[in-house]
Formats: structure tokens, sequence, C-alpha cells
């Protein structure tokens, strides 16, 4: 796998809107946390789109994509939020990867399908974490993630310290670490982008479905063998899930 280069002081960074529409007012306040860390921001022209429920049109947010991931200058791009619309760019992404430039992508949720593009496609390490989005209101929580970001940009990897759950299998492995949103991995199932899990961590985060919906997904994970071979398992906190009426 590729390490793309990590940050220094005064490079630039781009941020894009890959997915669903995004207010100005729910990523600009990111642009004041990336100033402090000393690096200069591109602004994607996805951020002021909208073509529905997304920041513009499956053309225009692939257009804006591609720019960025063209352009030697941009080090690391982050998604301002996610939704739903990545997995509609994939196959036209490939079409421009011969000329991309190695470097870090950001995000959760359905940037897991670009995620994935880049492990499976460009053999290149990407960053699950926070987004422009979660600045609207930084909790303890969110602060602390965005401070492992900076330190991992800047090539200082974080250890983490999680708190035990009584149904935890402890034990020790070093393996590849993949995954990220369930549905969106659910969703690459079949396709050229999913993930062969076999020897590596696997670990899963998912908000809003409904119980039966994340039985489903992990009985099709299972049953097709995916979790057969794992080395590992890191099931985030799964938030807001629902029992069905």
């Amino acid at each position: 796998m590729i390490t793309p280069p990590f940050l220094q002081p005064d490079d630039m960074v781009g941020i894009i809107a890959p997915a669903y529409k995004i207010e100005p007012r729910q990523w600009e306040p990111v642009i004041s946390i990336l100033q402090t860390w000393g690096l200069q921001i591109e602004l994607g022209s996805s951020l002021h789109l909208q073509d529905h429920v997304f920041a513009g049109n499956d053309a225009e947010r692939l257009d804006d994509l591609v720019t960025m991931m063209c352009n030697p200058q941009i080090k690391a791009i982050l998604c301002a939020r996610g939704g739903y619309g990545c997995i509609r760019l994939l196959p036209d992404i490939e079409r421009y990867m011969h000329s991309f430039d190695p470097k870090w992508l950001i995000g959760y949720s359905d940037i897991t399908a670009l995620h994935a593009f880049c492990s499976k496609k460009l053999h290149w390490k990407s960053i699950h974490g926070p987004m422009p989005i979660d600045c609207q209101e930084l909790s303890k929580k969110n602060i602390s993630s965005w401070k492992y970001l900076h330190e991992l940009l800047f090539g200082n990897i974080p250890t983490y310290t999680i708190p035990p759950h009584h149904l935890n299998r402890c034990g020790q492995s070093i393996a590849p670490l993949v995954g990220g949103n369930l549905s969106v991995l659910y969703s690459l199932n079949a396709t050229p982008y999913q993930w062969h899990m076999d020897d590596c961590i696997l670990f899963i985060e998912e908000v809003n479905e409904p119980l039966y919906h994340l039985d489903r997904m992990m009985a099709n994970l299972h049953i097709g063998g995916q979790l057969k071979n794992l080395k590992g398992l890191i099931v985030g906190s799964m938030q807001n899930m629902k029992d069905s009426d």
C-alpha cells in the first residue's frame, strides 16, 4: 500500500462535497481549525452546488473530486459530509486515476465508498476521520477526533485506548485496517470495489438503521465468508439504532 506524503506547514488541503449537499455555515467553521495547523485551503466548487439532495449532479461532483485528486499541490482532501452519492461516481473515477497524485482522503459514512476505491484501485492508504460538518457543534469527542487527525496528517501516528466491553474477545494482532460504514460496505459486495477482508482487521460504524437492517448486513458478510478469516473486528458506536414498529 502507498502511504501518501505526510503534511508540512503551508501545505494545501482541499475541501469537497462528493455526496449530499451542504450549506456554507456547515463547513466554514473548519477553516479556522485548518488555519491553526498552518495549512492553506482550496475550496471545491461542489461546496456551493445543489442537485436535489446532492452537492451538484454526478458529473459536477466527479469533476470536483478528479480536479483535486490530479492537483499535485493538494496534499489532502477533506470530504465535507457524507449522506449518499459517492458510489455513483466510482465507475467514472477509474477513467482518470492514471493522473492522480497520492494524497490523503479523509471522511467517514458514505465516504467509505471512496476509501474502498483508494484501497482497491489506487492502493493508497486513506483516513476514516472527521469531516467539516462535524465542526458545527464541537463536543469534547469531536475535538479529540480533530486532534487525532492533526497528529496523523503530520506523521505522528496516534495510539488509542478504548474502554473494554464485556463482549470483547481479547487478543493481539497486527494486520491491515479496512472498513467504515456498514451499509456502504454491504452495498459494495459483488462489485469491483469490494474489500477482501482475509487477514485484515475490519472496523464498522453505522447510524440510524433499524436493527433488522443491521442483522441483515452482518448476516450477508457472515454467509459470504467475509468474516471467516478476520484478524480482528472493531465495532464502533452504533448510534441511534432502532427497532421496527
